[in-house]
C-alpha cells in the first residue's frame, strides 16, 4: 500500500502538469479571459484549488459548448471586464488624476512586469492605456482632474470619464500600494469571482437562450482526461493533504512562470477597458 506520505506528493505532481495539457481553445475566448486562464495556473498551488479550477472549466465546457462562437467571445469578455470593474474594493484612497500620475503607473508598471502574471499586466495596460487616451483628449494634465472645469462637449467626455473613474481609482490604488506578489494574488481572487459569475451567466445562457446555439457542440477548454477520470477517494485526498512544494520551491516556480507567461503578452495586444466599458456606464448614468 502507497503511504500516506507519499499519496499527496503522487497526485500533486500529476496535477501541476495540467500547465502543459490544460488549455483554453483561444479561437473560442477573448485575449483578456486567455490571461486570466493562464496566470490562475501560474499562481495556483495547492491541488485543491487546481481541481476547483478544473471543475469550473468542465462546467463551462458544458454550458457554453453548445452557443456561437460570438455569442461565446462576448459573454467571456464581458463578464471578465464588467467584474474586474465592478470588484468591492475596501477602503481606497484618492488620488489626484495628472499627467504625473499616469507616469508613476508607467514606471511601476516597468519595475515589476517581471514577477507580474499576464493577467495582472493586462489591468495595469489597460489602466494605463485608459489613463493615456484620456491624456490624448486634453482631460489630464498638470492639474488634477476636474470634469466640472471643462464645459461644451468636452464636459460632457469629462462627466463620462468621472463615472470611469469611480471604477478605475480603485485598482490605481492597489497597483500603487502592493508589491507584484500581493497584486497577482489579489488579481487572483478577482478571477475566482469573474469564473464563477461567468458560470452562472453560462448556465442561464443554456438554459434559456436556445437561439443562440450552435449547430455543434465544441469545448472551450481542453481538460486532459486524467484530470476528469480522477476517483472520487483520490480527490479527497488531494483536497486535504498539503501542497507538494517547500515555499522556497513556490516562490521560484512562480517567478520563473510569471516570466514566461509575461514574455508572450505583447502591449498591443491589451485593448483599453474603457470601450467595452462605455456602454455600461452610459446605462448607469442618470
Amino acid at each position: 500500500m502507497i503511504s500516506r506520505i507519499l499519496l499527496p506528493l503522487l497526485f500533486s505532481t500529476s496535477l501541476f502538469a495540467f500547465n502543459r495539457d490544460f488549455t483554453v481553445v483561444t479561437d473560442r475566448a477573448p485575449l483578456e479571459f486567455v490571461h486570466l486562464f493562464e496566470s490562475m495556473k501560474i499562481h495556483l498551488k495547492a491541488p485543491a484549488e487546481q481541481l476547483r479550477l478544473v471543475g469550473i472549466c468542465k462546467e463551462l465546457n458544458e454550458n457554453l459548448g453548445s452557443l456561437r462562437k460570438d455569442h461565446v467571445f462576448l459573454l467571456m469578455k464581458s463578464e471578465v471586464i464588467k467584474n474586474v470593474l465592478e470588484f468591492k474594493h475596501t477602503k481606497v484612497r484618492s488620488f489626484d488624476v495628472t499627467n504625473l500620475l499616469i507616469r508613476r503607473l508607467e514606471e511601476d508598471l516597468q519595475k515589476k512586469q517581471g514577477l507580474l502574471t499576464p493577467f495582472s499586466q493586462w489591468i495595469y495596460r489597460s489602466t494605463i492605456a485608459e489613463l493615456k487616451y484620456r491624456e490624448s483628449l486634453g482631460l489630464i494634465g498638470v492639474r488634477s482632474f476636474n470634469a466640472g472645469s471643462f464645459e461644451g462637449a468636452k464636459r460632457a467626455e469629462a462627466l463620462r470619464f468621472s463615472r470611469y473613474l469611480t471604477y478605475v481609482l480603485p485598482w490605481i490604488d492597489k497597483m500603487d500600494a502592493l508589491s507584484a506578489a500581493d497584486f497577482n494574488a489579489f488579481t487572483t481572487r478577482v478571477s475566482w469571482v469573474v469564473l464563477d459569475r461567468l458560470n452562472q451567466r453560462s448556465l442561464l445562457f443554456k438554459r434559456f437562450a436556445s437561439t443562440a446555439a450552435g449547430d455543434s457542440k465544441l469545448s472551450v477548454f481542453n481538460i486532459p482526461g486524467k484530470l476528469l477520470e480522477l476517483h472520487p477517494e483520490d480527490i479527497k485526498r488531494i483536497k486535504s493533504d498539503a501542497a507538494p512544494l517547500t515555499l522556497s520551491e513556490e516562490s521560484q516556480k512562480e517567478k520563473t512562470e510569471a516570466t514566461k507567461g509575461v514574455q508572450n503578452v505583447a502591449p498591443d495586444d491589451l485593448s483599453p477597458l474603457s470601450e467595452e466599458v462605455s456602454k455600461e456606464l452610459e446605462k448607469k448614468a442618470p
